[in-house]
């Protein structure tokens, strides 16, 4: 029986991915063509725009020790089509579905949901979900030849580089926000964005025991770039949940962003990033949070290569006082294991120094590659939390599709005085259209 429901989920995500890519001919051979009830609005309705992608992977995720009695493993396919119409008066209406299916036999864990919840098996957070990802309406205003936007309704969202708050690409469920978003384009190099967010989708679907989360956040973001150069944002991020299990998650976040590359020719540039961000308690939060955040990033580039070392600090002085970062996706090694900022193994906070090089490897026909190396000790009383190798592969085929991607992902754990050892690999194919 699973084996029919595979191979039937397969030949959908075929045939959809063809009928995006083909063009519709029809041809009324039998039959005299009917006309369409509203011509014109068949003709503006052409006129939008159709998005499609298709992801399918095969996750593999082990872990030592208690509770953990065997491998998870995850063969999941993710659908999702979208419509954006053409603008009218500036306005346009953007929708897309996603749907997540399990194609074969599987075994792992969603913690919160309980029909999905495997004590003994590592989490792989891809649940089976049916959803609308994204809803909005969108309006464009031109002043000055200075865009001005406004969206509204259910939609990603991300701040700088996802730190503090983003979608997740890489889990099948990405997550969205139901948001009222402004971005405008200001004199001198300048822009500002700010969004209100009322609710928060997670990438576990919406049938986790966590519910969709109600907020009444506030996040602003003014940004300088110089092209080439550098980009500056300034940012704040206010975030007060409605419900009791989270209020301790209630934060205020300030901070500076100055990032590169500085590009000295067409080969040649500086790879760096240097930001700073103080956090402290806010709204329905009822305890003391004083956090700090740094972040330093420094290396070469060339031709694509890019070879850096970097430094994050998450501060952390007890199980309340610390960083939290509750709208964004794990951000420390692909195991996903310091998805929270820790307080345990006998420390509180998250001290990350790692080595990262990436590029085409030119003799694999431009598959691109990637090797991090990450070294974890906690803020307080600095203890060696354990170590972590990632490694990645992608390669476009652009002999069939510049669209078509196939990759391979793998993190390795060791651990010293948190977690246990821990090895997550994955293999997929994706489309785009």
């Amino acid at each position: 029986m699973k084996l029919k429901w595979a191979s039937r989920i397969v030949a959908l995500s075929v045939g959809a991915i063809f009928w995006s890519v083909v063009p519709l001919q029809v041809a009324a051979q039998d039959q005299a063509p009917q006309e369409p009830t509203s011509p014109w609005l068949w003709s503006w309705l052409k006129e939008g725009k159709i998005s499609f992608s298709t992801r399918f992977r095969f996750e593999g995720f082990e872990r030592e020790g208690a509770p953990f009695t065997g491998t998870a493993y995850a063969p999941t396919l993710r659908l999702a089509p979208g419509y954006e119409t053409p603008a009218f008066q500036g306005f346009s209406v953007f929708a897309q579905v996603e749907a997540v299916f399990v194609t074969g036999p599987a075994n792992y864990s969603i913690p919160t949901i309980p029909s999905q919840n495997r004590p003994g098996r590592p989490a792989i957070l891809d649940p089976r979900n049916v959803d609308l990802s994204q809803g909005y309406l969108r309006w464009t205003h031109d002043i000055s030849n200075k865009k001005l936007t406004l969206t509204l309704g259910r939609q990603e969202l991300a701040l700088n580089d996802g730190r503090f708050l983003s979608i997740s690409t890489w889990r099948q469920v990405h997550g969205s926000f139901d948001a009222a978003r402004l971005d405008t384009d200001l004199p001198l190099n300048f822009c500002f964005t700010y969004a209100f967010i009322n609710r928060v989708y997670r990438v576990d679907g919406d049938e986790a025991t966590n519910g969709i989360p109600l907020t009444h956040t506030h996040m602003l973001n003014m940004a300088w770039s110089k092209s080439d150069r550098m980009k500056v944002a300034l940012y704040g991020l206010l975030l007060d949940y409605r419900a009791p299990a989270e209020f301790a998650t209630s934060t205020q976040t300030y901070g500076l962003r100055v990032n590169g590359p500085y590009k000295f020719d067409d080969d040649w540039s500086l790879v760096y990033t240097a930001e700073y961000a103080k956090q402290m308690n806010y709204g329905t939060n009822p305890n003391r949070v004083d956090a700090n955040y740094y972040l330093g990033e420094l290396g070469p580039g060339w031709r694509g290569f890019t070879f850096k070392a970097g430094y994050a600090l998450l501060g952390g002085r007890s199980l309340t006082d610390k960083l939290s970062t509750p709208l964004a996706p794990p951000f420390n090694g692909w195991t996903d294991l310091f998805v929270n900022n820790p307080s345990a193994g006998g420390g509180n906070g998250l001290e990350a120094r790692y080595l990262n090089a990436s590029g085409p490897i030119r003799f694999l026909d431009g598959i691109i590659g990637t090797l991090i190396f990450y070294d974890y000790h906690s803020d307080n009383l600095h203890i060696h939390y354990g170590k972590e190798l990632d490694s990645a592969l992608a390669y476009k085929v652009k002999r069939v599709s510049n669209r078509w991607e196939i990759g391979w992902r793998f993190g390795r754990y060791w651990s010293d005085r948190l977690f246990t050892n821990a090895i997550r690999t994955s293999v997929y194919t994706s489309f785009t259209l």
